[in-house]
Protein backbone atom coordinates (compact mmCIF):
# COMPACT_ATOMS: atom_id res chain seq x y z
CA UNK A 1 0.00 0.00 0.00
CA UNK A 2 1.39 3.21 -0.76
CA UNK A 3 -0.74 5.95 1.67
CA UNK A 4 -3.35 5.92 4.05
CA UNK A 5 -5.87 6.40 1.61
CA UNK A 6 -5.28 2.99 0.09
CA UNK A 7 -5.36 1.63 3.38
CA UNK A 8 -8.86 2.66 4.37
CA UNK A 9 -10.22 2.01 0.46
CA UNK A 10 -9.14 -1.83 1.04
CA UNK A 11 -10.35 -4.60 3.29
CA UNK A 12 -8.93 -4.09 7.00
CA UNK A 13 -9.72 -5.13 10.63
CA UNK A 14 -9.03 -1.34 12.49
CA UNK A 15 -12.60 -3.02 14.01
CA UNK A 16 -12.52 -6.83 16.03
CA UNK A 17 -15.61 -7.38 15.66
CA UNK A 18 -19.26 -5.64 14.72
CA UNK A 19 -19.42 -5.22 18.58
CA UNK A 20 -16.34 -2.56 18.01
CA UNK A 21 -17.96 -1.06 15.29
CA UNK A 22 -21.12 -0.45 16.43
CA UNK A 23 -20.13 0.82 19.57
CA UNK A 24 -17.53 3.04 18.48
CA UNK A 25 -19.99 5.00 15.49
CA UNK A 26 -22.71 5.12 18.05
CA UNK A 27 -20.26 6.51 20.89
CA UNK A 28 -19.43 9.50 18.17
CA UNK A 29 -22.24 10.07 17.07
CA UNK A 30 -24.06 10.56 20.76
CA UNK A 31 -20.47 13.17 21.57
CA UNK A 32 -21.15 15.15 18.12
CA UNK A 33 -25.22 15.56 19.01
CA UNK A 34 -24.09 16.81 22.41
CA UNK A 35 -22.05 19.84 21.00
CA UNK A 36 -25.06 20.74 18.54
CA UNK A 37 -26.61 24.17 19.52
CA UNK A 38 -30.19 23.38 20.68
CA UNK A 39 -31.81 25.08 17.55
CA UNK A 40 -29.45 22.33 15.37
CA UNK A 41 -27.42 23.43 12.38
CA UNK A 42 -25.87 21.87 9.35
CA UNK A 43 -22.88 18.99 10.55
CA UNK A 44 -19.93 18.15 8.14
CA UNK A 45 -18.56 14.86 9.10
CA UNK A 46 -14.60 14.90 7.56
CA UNK A 47 -13.89 11.70 7.09
CA UNK A 48 -16.89 10.11 8.33
CA UNK A 49 -15.58 6.76 7.28
CA UNK A 50 -19.16 4.09 8.23
CA UNK A 51 -20.93 7.19 9.62
CA UNK A 52 -23.31 4.16 11.03
CA UNK A 53 -25.39 6.51 13.62
CA UNK A 54 -25.22 9.91 11.28
CA UNK A 55 -29.11 9.29 10.87
CA UNK A 56 -29.13 9.68 14.77
CA UNK A 57 -27.35 13.13 14.33
CA UNK A 58 -28.90 14.58 11.12
CA UNK A 59 -32.82 13.88 13.79
CA UNK A 60 -30.83 16.42 15.89
CA UNK A 61 -29.62 18.69 13.07
CA UNK A 62 -30.91 20.95 10.02
CA UNK A 63 -28.70 18.88 7.68
CA UNK A 64 -25.67 16.05 7.16
CA UNK A 65 -22.90 16.25 4.85
CA UNK A 66 -20.29 13.24 5.00
CA UNK A 67 -17.43 14.18 3.42
CA UNK A 68 -15.45 10.63 2.51
CA UNK A 69 -12.16 10.87 0.51
CA UNK A 70 -12.03 6.49 0.36
CA UNK A 71 -14.32 6.19 -2.65
CA UNK A 72 -15.10 3.12 -1.59
CA UNK A 73 -15.81 3.77 1.81
CA UNK A 74 -18.08 6.73 0.07
CA UNK A 75 -19.88 4.28 -1.90
CA UNK A 76 -21.25 2.22 0.87
CA UNK A 77 -22.45 5.87 2.97
CA UNK A 78 -24.30 6.62 -0.40
CA UNK A 79 -26.22 3.42 -0.80
CA UNK A 80 -26.83 3.47 3.07
CA UNK A 81 -28.13 6.69 3.20
CA UNK A 82 -30.06 6.84 -0.38
CA UNK A 83 -33.31 9.13 0.12
CA UNK A 84 -32.23 10.39 3.39
CA UNK A 85 -33.99 13.80 3.45
CA UNK A 86 -31.16 15.23 5.47
CA UNK A 87 -27.79 13.28 4.47
CA UNK A 88 -25.69 14.16 1.72
CA UNK A 89 -22.88 11.56 0.81
CA UNK A 90 -19.51 13.98 -0.98
CA UNK A 91 -16.34 13.22 -1.74
CA UNK A 92 -13.31 15.63 -0.87
CA UNK A 93 -13.44 17.47 -3.99
CA UNK A 94 -16.74 18.47 -3.47
CA UNK A 95 -16.25 20.40 -0.38
CA UNK A 96 -15.61 23.62 -3.01
CA UNK A 97 -19.11 23.55 -3.65
CA UNK A 98 -20.37 23.58 -0.39
CA UNK A 99 -21.39 27.18 0.49
CA UNK A 100 -19.09 29.18 2.46
CA UNK A 101 -20.40 30.33 6.07
CA UNK A 102 -22.91 27.52 5.96
CA UNK A 103 -21.94 25.13 8.69
CA UNK A 104 -22.64 24.98 12.15
CA UNK A 105 -20.11 22.14 13.22
CA UNK A 106 -17.58 20.74 11.27
CA UNK A 107 -16.08 17.36 13.12
CA UNK A 108 -12.92 16.17 11.84
CA UNK A 109 -12.50 12.70 14.41
CA UNK A 110 -9.53 10.23 13.80
CA UNK A 111 -8.45 12.32 10.73
CA UNK A 112 -5.49 14.17 12.20
CA UNK A 113 -3.29 11.17 12.53
CA UNK A 114 -3.59 10.22 8.72
CA UNK A 115 -2.52 13.93 7.23
CA UNK A 116 0.27 15.40 6.14
CA UNK A 117 0.91 19.25 7.67
CA UNK A 118 0.48 20.45 4.51
CA UNK A 119 -3.08 18.68 4.44
CA UNK A 120 -4.35 19.64 7.44
CA UNK A 121 -3.09 23.13 7.07
CA UNK A 122 -5.10 22.96 3.37
CA UNK A 123 -8.00 21.33 5.73
CA UNK A 124 -8.36 24.36 8.11
CA UNK A 125 -8.26 26.44 5.22
CA UNK A 126 -11.39 25.11 4.02
CA UNK A 127 -12.72 25.06 7.48
CA UNK A 128 -12.22 28.70 8.10
CA UNK A 129 -14.28 29.46 4.48
CA UNK A 130 -17.20 26.64 5.35
CA UNK A 131 -17.61 27.42 9.21
CA UNK A 132 -20.40 29.80 9.65
CA UNK A 133 -19.88 32.95 12.13
CA UNK A 134 -21.06 31.15 15.55
CA UNK A 135 -19.46 27.63 13.88
CA UNK A 136 -17.62 25.29 15.26
CA UNK A 137 -14.74 22.97 14.45
CA UNK A 138 -14.06 20.09 16.52
CA UNK A 139 -10.72 17.74 15.70
CA UNK A 140 -10.35 14.92 17.72
CA UNK A 141 -7.96 11.49 18.69
CA UNK A 142 -5.63 13.48 17.44
CA UNK A 143 -2.14 11.38 18.39
CA UNK A 144 0.19 12.97 21.07
CA UNK A 145 3.85 13.13 20.43
CA UNK A 146 4.00 10.97 23.43
CA UNK A 147 1.46 8.46 22.67
CA UNK A 148 2.44 4.54 22.11
CA UNK A 149 1.55 1.44 21.11
CA UNK A 150 1.21 0.16 24.16
CA UNK A 151 -0.89 2.76 25.56
CA UNK A 152 -3.24 2.25 22.50
CA UNK A 153 -3.82 -1.46 23.39
CA UNK A 154 -4.17 -0.68 27.18
CA UNK A 155 -7.10 1.66 26.26
CA UNK A 156 -8.47 -0.77 24.03
CA UNK A 157 -8.78 -3.63 26.12
CA UNK A 158 -10.11 -1.40 28.74
CA UNK A 159 -12.91 -0.27 26.22
CA UNK A 160 -13.65 -3.74 25.36
CA UNK A 161 -14.02 -5.18 28.89
CA UNK A 162 -16.38 -2.58 29.40
CA UNK A 163 -18.53 -2.86 25.99
CA UNK A 164 -18.12 -7.19 26.01
CA UNK A 165 -15.67 -7.41 23.28
CA UNK A 166 -12.35 -8.16 25.32
CA UNK A 167 -11.63 -11.73 23.93
CA UNK A 168 -12.33 -10.28 20.28
CA UNK A 169 -9.84 -7.36 21.02
CA UNK A 170 -7.16 -9.82 22.68
CA UNK A 171 -7.14 -12.05 20.11
CA UNK A 172 -6.72 -9.08 17.62
CA UNK A 173 -3.90 -7.37 19.46
CA UNK A 174 -2.18 -11.25 19.34
CA UNK A 175 -2.37 -10.79 15.88
CA UNK A 176 -1.69 -7.08 15.63
CA UNK A 177 2.18 -7.12 14.68
CA UNK A 178 1.06 -9.17 10.95
CA UNK A 179 -1.50 -7.08 10.23
CA UNK A 180 -1.91 -4.86 7.37
CA UNK A 181 -2.62 -1.63 9.97
CA UNK A 182 0.31 -2.35 11.86
CA UNK A 183 2.75 -2.59 8.25
CA UNK A 184 1.66 0.71 7.08
CA UNK A 185 1.64 2.47 10.08
CA UNK A 186 5.42 1.28 10.73
CA UNK A 187 6.17 1.93 7.04
CA UNK A 188 4.05 5.54 7.19
CA UNK A 189 3.85 6.43 10.18
CA UNK A 190 0.85 8.75 12.27
CA UNK A 191 1.09 12.41 12.48
CA UNK A 192 1.63 13.38 15.87
CA UNK A 193 0.73 17.28 17.82
CA UNK A 194 0.69 18.08 21.51
CA UNK A 195 -1.68 19.94 22.47
CA UNK A 196 0.21 23.77 22.56
CA UNK A 197 1.40 22.64 18.64
CA UNK A 198 -2.50 22.40 17.65
CA UNK A 199 -3.48 25.50 19.47
CA UNK A 200 -0.76 27.37 17.86
CA UNK A 201 -1.41 25.69 14.42
CA UNK A 202 -5.08 26.59 14.98
CA UNK A 203 -4.24 30.24 16.06
CA UNK A 204 -2.17 30.73 12.86
CA UNK A 205 -4.97 29.85 10.73
CA UNK A 206 -7.54 32.70 12.23
CA UNK A 207 -9.52 30.12 15.07
CA UNK A 208 -9.95 30.44 18.46
CA UNK A 209 -9.10 27.13 20.22
CA UNK A 210 -8.64 25.02 23.19
CA UNK A 211 -8.54 21.53 23.98
CA UNK A 212 -11.87 19.37 24.72
CA UNK A 213 -12.67 16.86 26.89
CA UNK A 214 -13.73 14.09 26.41
CA UNK A 215 -11.86 12.94 23.41
CA UNK A 216 -14.69 11.33 20.84
CA UNK A 217 -12.73 8.08 20.24
CA UNK A 218 -12.26 5.39 23.83
CA UNK A 219 -9.00 6.54 24.00
CA UNK A 220 -8.48 9.50 26.33
CA UNK A 221 -5.22 9.62 26.16
CA UNK A 222 -5.83 11.24 22.70
CA UNK A 223 -6.45 14.88 22.05
CA UNK A 224 -9.04 16.97 20.93
CA UNK A 225 -9.73 20.43 20.30
CA UNK A 226 -12.79 22.78 19.43
CA UNK A 227 -12.04 26.19 17.45
CA UNK A 228 -14.49 29.10 16.50
CA UNK A 229 -13.52 31.57 14.03
CA UNK A 230 -11.22 34.77 14.78
CA UNK A 231 -13.19 37.96 13.69
CA UNK A 232 -11.03 39.87 11.46
CA UNK A 233 -10.47 42.54 14.00
CA UNK A 234 -9.51 40.24 17.19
Amino acid sequence: MNDWLEFWNGTHRVYVNDRHREVHYRRVATDIIGLLPDSGAHVLDYGAGEARFAGWIAASATRVTLCEAAAEVRGNLTARYAGHPKITVISEQELSVVPGGSVGLLVANSVVQYLGRDELERLLTEARRLLAPAGVLLISDVVPRAGSVLADATSLLRYAIRERFFWAALRALAATAFSPYTRIRRRLGLTRYDESEMLALLSAHGFSARRHTPNLSHNQSRLAFLATRRSETS
